[in-house]
């Protein structure tokens, strides 16, 4: 089949950190790979990518960074037979909503799907909202090569676990969500080559702070813990599957090669669960004497780094990772699931400022189980980490975001009554 992956434009602002950031989509490009393997003919419409500095409005209400609506279904090849979409956040669903039904009347008879937390969380709401005719839920790679096997025969879909689908009469059907891969190397690796990485190393804007040409990069995919505000849990179960590491740094030598790549974002959940797992990964780079450098900048855990682990990370070539505490109150901590001791924290943070390391740390006030107090102990967290050393400490405010335990609660306490556009918008504002 002749398949079209787009990944829509974003919203930007200066105020919202994570909007700024410009990165190639990781996760379009896994799936576009698996696509390709499975012997579809498959090509890619970057939003952002293809434009990364050109800027716009959307309804007058806030910037959209990359192609308009209308360029990016003028990129769409005519003779598309299926057309995919990509929604991370729910934020953009408003933006994604309408680039769907303007697709539909472009394309009547290409078939519509859709794949991200958003969908994964929302998966009734968006098929009601936009002309779908399915949504892929959670880890994509089988689910869709399943998915494409039956649309192109004309199968029925109730046996295809990992989706929710509008049947013939119109009706939304949720099937049974598909277990995660096991043997995560056996998925292809990403297709790059349908993307422009060049213009991304240009723009030069990823995750954590820039050290020269960049790629991102997956060592582990999902996460062990549960907290209550977090998609990870419904997107990702609480699986932690670690990649071989040498094919992982076998990749990297890949993107030196093909991309003059220098600096490696990895953009995994919780990239450090295993000591022993880091420590073999950090030995496979030094052994081969690569000079590279590698950042994980979406958050780590603590529990697994102390000086010995600092050292080797900073051998290797790591220059910055993460801690994502959250809040600074043990009730509060306690309460939104987060498995984090402060002092232990604080002591790894130690540990790898002095192995030259930089260090940052994630808060959120706002929860639910938030009073004055706790915000105040957050705040003194936050104090606390200027003190030990912490290179930079980030601050945002809680957000429900779909399908989390912590929306659910607030849904079943009334707090949430009713997703209009104004409540998805908030989540970005």
């Amino acid at each position: 089949m002749k398949v079209c992956l787009i990944e829509p434009s974003k919203f930007v602002s200066l105020t919202n950190f994570v909007s700024t950031i410009s990165m190639p989509p990781i996760g379009l490009a896994y799936i576009a790979a698996a696509i390709r393997e499975a012997g579809h003919d498959v090509s890619v419409v970057d939003g952002p990518g293809s434009a990364p500095r050109s800027y716009h409005m959307f309804e007058d209400k806030v910037r959209i960074r990359g192609l308009t609506q209308d360029q990016i279904i003028e990129n769409i090849p005519s003779d598309t037979q299926v057309i995919g979409l990509g929604c991370m956040f729910t934020s953009h669903w408003v933006y994604a909503r309408k680039l769907v039904s303007k697709i539909r009347q472009r394309f009547p008879k290409s078939y519509l799907l859709m794949g991200g937390e958003h969908v994964t969380g929302f998966p009734e709401f968006s098929l009601e909202q936009a002309p779908l005719d399915s949504v892929v839920m959670g880890e994509g790679e089988e689910t869709i090569i399943q998915l494409l096997e039956h649309v192109e025969k004309n199968l029925p879909l109730d046996d295809v676990c990992g989706i929710a689908y509008k049947d013939s009469e119109g009706v939304v059907k949720v099937n049974p969500r598909r277990q995660r891969i096991k043997e995560i190397d056996s998925i292809a690796q990403p297709a790059w080559d349908l993307f422009d990485i060049k213009k991304y190393n240009e723009v030069n804007q990823p995750h954590g702070s820039s050290q020269g040409k960049f790629m991102p990069m997956l060592a582990t995919r999902g996460c062990p813990f549960s907290c209550t505000f977090c998609t990870s849990p419904n997107m990702w179960t609480t699986e932690w599957i670690p990649r071989d590491h040498k094919l992982v740094v076998d990749e990297m030598q890949e993107y030196q090669n093909l991309y003059d790549a220098t600096d490696f974002q990895f953009e995994d959940l919780t990239a450090i669960v295993r000591r022993d797992w880091i420590i073999d990964f950090c030995d496979e780079i030094i052994n081969r004497k690569m000079e590279v450098t590698f950042q994980l900048p979406s958050g780590t855990r603590s529990e697994g780094i102390d000086f010995e682990v600092a050292e080797k990370l900073k051998k290797a070539g790591c220059h910055e990772f993460s801690f994502a505490p959250e809040s600074g109150d043990p009730r509060v901590l306690k309460e939104i699931k987060k498995k984090v001791n402060l002092p232990s924290l604080y002591d790894s943070a130690r540990s790898a400022l002095k192995a030259g390391i930089n260090v940052g740390c994630f808060f959120i006030i706002g929860f639910p189980e938030d009073d004055y107090r706790s915000v105040l102990k957050t705040y003194a967290a936050m104090v606390k980490c200027a003190w030990v050393g912490f290179t930079n400490v980030n601050l945002n405010a809680y957000s429900p975001q779909p399908n989390t335990e912590s929306f659910k609660m607030l849904q079943k306490m009334g707090v949430i009554t009713e997703f209009d556009d104004k409540y998805l918008m908030s989540l970005f504002t």
